[in-house]
């Protein structure tokens, strides 16, 4: 999976932008932001756009399109919402029900209907939902009997938006047996205006109204049938993924957190600042994720993805507008008007198309429970076989653990070369995963890295390969590599072992200059495991130097330890430690990821296999639900990691993504252990199963790298910032007029 734009897109984006800033376009605009009215016409700018061919990026051109890709056309989506269009109708109408007809439609069809839609002439209305029939939609009763020629459409549609100034509907009616639920569910193109077609408004709370379509007796061409008769629920399944990208949702989200920051961000919410800006961030990676799917066919996005997308980003955005409306009130403004109209208008993202329940109860059924499969099956030959090497090994060390007292008693996860993930790291090279081929390495970079940190969460395992990888990256940024060969030689080998147990949690050691060297205050409590050195950041006179100590020296018992010049790696400029750092944390955050996820599968495993009142635990939505929430937050993390691994492996800032990405996962993985444990009751707090080990070893290494709470604060303080190398997905700072 790959995140972000290519300067390509990038230039296709800003063309877009320009032309969302021609003189009609902003007219319309404009006349929107000063209408008082709760719900003005949107058409006219809708035509307005449809000239130039921005509703529909992606279709043919005769079509009313572009023909620009699909990635194409959700740049487009973005930089619509970012200039203040509202999307309600263009969700509706574009993508799901001008997509579903491109995809699924006859000739015909999309003959008749897209150029008009394509162009703003036409908009559609989905009619899915009925008064008995929500989120079971194979519980609608709408019927369509067939007459000649004709159907005719009996039945009562509601809860529908914008459905007052359509023209056309996507309508699902039963045209087979009653007591088939699945079978005999058909799809029709309606015309609103049709004889039998009656419209009533329904009031809601959110400033778009909810509508009522009654159809009575509706007769509706059988040329006018969306596929084959019958067969309407596959269909439906595969525009409901469609709908659930979430990229509305996230649109939304951003556009209400971008809303906060523009009203001024008070000390004490930085650290909330911090938080819903990385999730609003790793929610758009959940929905490009999905529309990477999608752009190979409606039949190739993984149901499972979708839900957690669909759960993910609406989540997301209602909790945007509730933070944002517990602070205190701003004066009268555009983003506080648009504030108290989201207060008004989340409650309902997390039940369209689909409840947030539904969207757990299908990740749950999901292969893995909703976390890891949909990404390790994107994985390439090289990475799954990797992951698979690890994963057989680690299995093999964690058996033999044992499960005595020691067990439970003893140090969860062991951070020297004794560990026995080490020798198994070291007989497939993972050592030399980040030493330069030239250097005698395997020069896999930072993606190998990250899975054999992954896999060393999942299996509860420590060892000193992140800080073997730490010391590698030392070397490659400040010295050539042929002036510490013997050094690279040894991390090759793992011959060389390294512990930076101070790194990442605390600024570099102060160290006052002695002749010839450095004194660096150390305490006996400092005592670095069974390595072979020990890494230490200098604060030192003339810039900041990475020295590696032998352990022996650095356990000597002295207060005061002096380490000559000789054992510094180089010189850091303030670039090159941002980069390390950010690359350390990347680690540490799979490292997490990787922990919650092997916590979460042995809980979820336990929980299909354990049986409680003549079920299997699984069975119960409150333990299901629960596994498919802490699920949902795993693949969050992932996703995030994925990002900051991708970024900082093309040498790209990921500064920023790195911060998100850690904050996230240790938050999320003290959570996700501690559902596990639960879960598993009482067998989870003994050795009997692994889900202690998990827990244990959270307690420290959630905080290694500082705590969730103040790295949330400088991921706020980044975005606050207004730089413009945060490689950010999102905009969080463009404040929206409507």
């Amino acid at each position: 999976m790959h995140f972000g734009f290519t300067p390509d897109q990038e230039a296709f984006r800003g063309r877009v932008r320009e032309e969302l800033g021609a003189d009609d376009i902003r007219a319309e605009l404009d006349r929107l932001a000063a209408d008082t009215g709760r719900e003005p016409d949107v058409r006219p700018l809708y035509r307005a756009l449809g000239r130039r061919r921005l509703l529909a990026a992606n279709w043919p051109r005769e079509y009313g399109g572009r023909g620009t890709t699909p990635a194409e056309a959700s740049i487009v989506a973005e930089e619509l919402a970012r200039a203040g269009v509202p999307d309600t109708l263009h969700v509706n109408t574009v993508q799901i029900v001008g997509m579903f007809l491109l995809h699924a439609g006859s000739d015909r069809l999309k003959a008749r209907y897209l150029p008009a839609i394509g162009e703003g002439r036409s908009c559609a209305s989905v009619l899915y939902t009925e008064p008995e029939a929500g989120s079971d939609l194979a519980g609608l009763r709408t019927t369509a009997v067939r007459d000649g020629d004709d159907f005719v459409i009996s039945g009562v549609k509601a809860y529908n938006l914008k459905s007052d100034i359509t023209d056309v509907a996507l309508c699902a009616a039963r045209t087979g047996a009653p007591d088939g639920r699945y079978q005999g569910i058909t799809l029709f193109m309606v015309a609103m205006d049709a004889p039998g077609v009656r419209r009533e408004t329904i009031a809601g709370i959110a400033d778009e109204q909810f509508h009522r379509v009654v159809l009575d007796e509706v007769r509706v061409p059988a040329a006018d049938v969306v596929g084959a008769v019958g067969q309407g629920w596959q269909l439906l399944t595969q525009a409901l993924a469609v709908e659930r990208t979430g990229l509305d949702y996230s649109l939304k989200a951003e556009a209400w957190y971008a809303a906060v920051v523009a009203g001024g961000v008070q000390p004490e919410e930085l650290e909330r600042c911090g938080r819903f800006g990385a999730e609003v961030e790793a929610a758009r990676l959940h929905t490009w994720r999905v529309l990477g799917q999608l752009k190979r066919g409606l039949d190739e996005a993984d149901t499972t993805c979708a839900a957690v997308a669909k759960y993910v980003t609406s989540e997301a955005a209602r909790s945007v507008a509730a933070w944002a409306n517990s602070l205190p009130p701003t004066p009268a403004s555009v983003s506080a008007t648009l504030l108290e109209a989201a207060y008004r208008e989340a409650p309902g993202l997390t039940f369209s198309a689909g409840t947030s329940e539904m969207m757990l109860q299908i990740a749950a059924a999901g292969e893995g429970g909703g976390t890891g499969a949909a990404s390790e099956a994107a994985e390439d030959t090289l990475t799954r076989h990797l992951r698979q090497a690890l994963r057989t090994r680690f299995t093999s060390v964690t058996a033999a653990l044992g499960s005595g007292a020691e067990a439970v008693h003893g140090t969860p996860a062991r951070d020297g070369a004794s560990c026995p993930s080490w020798s198994a790291l070291a007989d497939i090279g993972a050592p030399g995963f980040e030493v330069p081929a030239e250097a005698g390495g395997l020069g896999l970079g930072l993606p190998g890295s990250l899975v054999v940190c992954e896999e060393l969460g999942r299996a509860a395992l420590s060892g000193p390969y992140r800080a073997t990888a730490l010391t590698a990256d030392a070397v490659r940024l400040c010295a050539d590599d042929s002036a510490h060969e013997k050094v690279l030689q040894g991390l090759n080998t793992g011959e060389l072992t390294v512990c930076a147990d101070s790194f990442g949690a605390a600024d570099p050691l102060v160290a006052p200059a002695a002749e010839g060297g450095w004194t660096v205050p150390l305490r006996s409590a400092d005592a670095p495991p069974d390595t072979t050195h020990r890494l230490l950041f200098l604060a030192a006179e003339d810039g900041l130097a990475p020295v590696l100590i032998p352990t022996d020296e650095a356990t000597s018992g002295l207060i005061d330890v002096f380490v000559p010049h000789s054992r510094a790696l180089g010189r850091l400029s303030p670039e090159q430690w941002t980069e390390l750092v950010a690359r350390a944390r990347i680690r540490q955050a799979a490292y997490l990821l990787g922990m919650a996820g092997g916590a979460h599968a042995a809980a979820r495993a336990y929980a299909l296999r354990r049986e409680q009142f003549g079920s299997v635990l699984h069975d119960f939505q409150g333990v299901s639900f629960a596994l498919a929430r802490a699920a949902a937050r795993v693949e969050t993390v992932r996703l995030a990691v994925l990002r900051a691994g991708e970024l900082a492996d093309a040498g790209r800032p990921a500064e920023r993504a790195a911060v998100d990405a850690l904050a996230l996962a240790a938050e999320t993985v003290a959570d996700v252990t501690a559902t596990a444990v639960h879960v598993c009751g009482v067998r989870g707090l003994t050795a009997e199963l692994p889900v202690q080990r998990h827990y244990r070893l959270a307690r420290t290494e959630a905080v290694r790298m500082g705590a969730p709470a103040g790295l949330f604060r400088e991921a706020g303080r980044l975005r606050l910032s207004g730089r413009a190398d945060l490689e950010l997905l999102t905009a969080p700072t463009a404040l929206r007029t409507t």
